[in-house]
């Protein structure tokens, strides 16, 4: 796994800089850390209340500013940091389906089925800290399976470490990879009932405040820039926007965020956008990994295929949010009217719950070789390798 996502990423114009989240990241991480431990910013304008800098704290600051103090090239560092996100993604995935009590090939194919999905494609040239939420969904789950099934404090207090280094950028895209340990609770207390209610309510409490305690930080940024910054809500892109490109097609193949589709005089804003929609060997190509999911889906059995057919229905529904605008169906009228009040147009990102749709599919994908090959065990390795080179090819 990690030959694969990290030796193309350096072979991948070496010696060029992308444009990637903040330019002082490169250029002056020590300074942008020095003005990030403070909301009022003096040096812009007449002084303003900043917005997410805060967030650059922990982790991805403290990163650049480590690797231009040991005198690591700008792009390498760069190269890197994306790398080691596709890379904790998919092992992520095994840690996850281990605690569940997965083990075999299957779990392979999994797990380079999820670290190898085009939406990193969406977020990776412009916004990569956004994807750290995607890379700590597998932990967060694998996560919560420990702590329901040991009711200590360890498993909480990892949770809410893991919670604090992936989400003090951006709280929606947390929120909604969040939702999948929530979900996972509710599975064992009420479809599984190997759970009881008030243990679970202990579980939750604990990880609920050791959360809260470890994210304070961000989460005080947060209620001042909303309180005292500038409505940054109106000056972006809308909630309309945002559906208009949102095709539950789209969605499945791991895509469907409406930045990846831009583009202007100068061409795409994301180059790979082109060759996605116009190549159409490349089209089938990314189709074929979330059909395999969805035969997973019907064919294979294990405890926990009821709760990944729930992630990746509620993945679904709200990564593809209100979409079509104009004309949504029930379940995207609820979310056009939520998102058109003023608290929810926070929320206008949806597909950024993505992630729960490509775990889902990646899983299922893993749980059709294992049922194909419950007779057969000679054939396991030669169907993992296969998916393995699809998820490479498609992307």
């Amino acid at each position: 796994l990690a030959l694969t996502v990290y030796v193309p990423l350096f072979l991948t114009r070496p010696g060029r800089v992308g444009a990637d989240t903040k330019t002082y990241l490169y250029l002056d991480p020590s300074r942008l850390l020095s003005r990030a431990t403070s909301m009022w910013d003096p040096s812009i304008g007449l002084g303003t209340v900043t917005h997410q800098n805060i967030g650059f704290l922990w982790p991805i600051g403290p990163y650049y500013w480590l690797a231009e103090t040991l005198g690591v090239p700008d792009w390498i560092a760069q190269r890197f940091w994306t790398g080691s996100i596709l890379f904790l993604a998919g092992l992520g995935v095994r840690f996850m389906l281990r605690t569940m009590g997965q083990e075999g090939p299957h779990v392979t194919a999994a797990t380079f089925c999820y670290a190898l999905t085009p939406y990193v494609l969406t977020l990776s040239a412009r916004l990569s800290v956004i994807l750290l939420p995607y890379a700590g969904l597998p932990w967060l789950l694998g996560l919560t399976v420990l702590a329901l099934r040991r009711r200590r404090w360890r498993e909480p207090a990892l949770f809410a470490l893991v919670v604090a280094s992936i989400g003090s950028v951006n709280a929606t895209a947390l929120l909604l990879v969040g939702l999948a340990p929530v979900l996972w609770i509710a599975h064992e207390v009420v479809v599984t009932r190997e759970i009881r209610f008030r243990d679970a309510a202990k579980v939750v409490g604990r990880i609920g405040l050791l959360t809260t305690l470890c994210s304070l930080w961000w989460l005080a940024g947060l209620w001042a820039q909303g309180g005292y910054g500038i409505n940054i809500l109106k000056y972006t892109e809308t909630a309309e926007t945002v559906a208009t490109a949102s095709l539950s097609l789209e969605v499945l193949r791991g895509l469907g965020y409406w930045f990846f589709y831009g583009e202007d005089r100068f061409g795409p804003w994301i180059a790979p956008s082109s060759t996605y929609m116009r190549r159409v060997e490349l089209l089938v190509l990314s189709f074929v990994l979330p059909a395999l999911g969805l035969v997973g889906l019907s064919v294979a059995r294990f405890r926990e295929r009821v709760f990944f057919a729930a992630l990746l229905v509620m993945g679904l529904l709200l990564a593809v949010g209100p979409h079509p605008w104009s004309s949504p169906p029930p379940a995207g009228a609820a979310l056009k009217a939520l998102l058109e009040s003023e608290y929810g147009l926070a929320m206008r990102s949806l597909p950024r719950a993505t992630p729960l749709v490509a775990l889902a599919l990646a899983v299922f994908v893993g749980a059709l070789i294992a049922s194909l090959t419950a007779n057969a065990p000679r054939l396991a390795r030669p169907l993992t390798a296969g998916a393995v080179v699809l998820a490479v090819l498609g992307l």
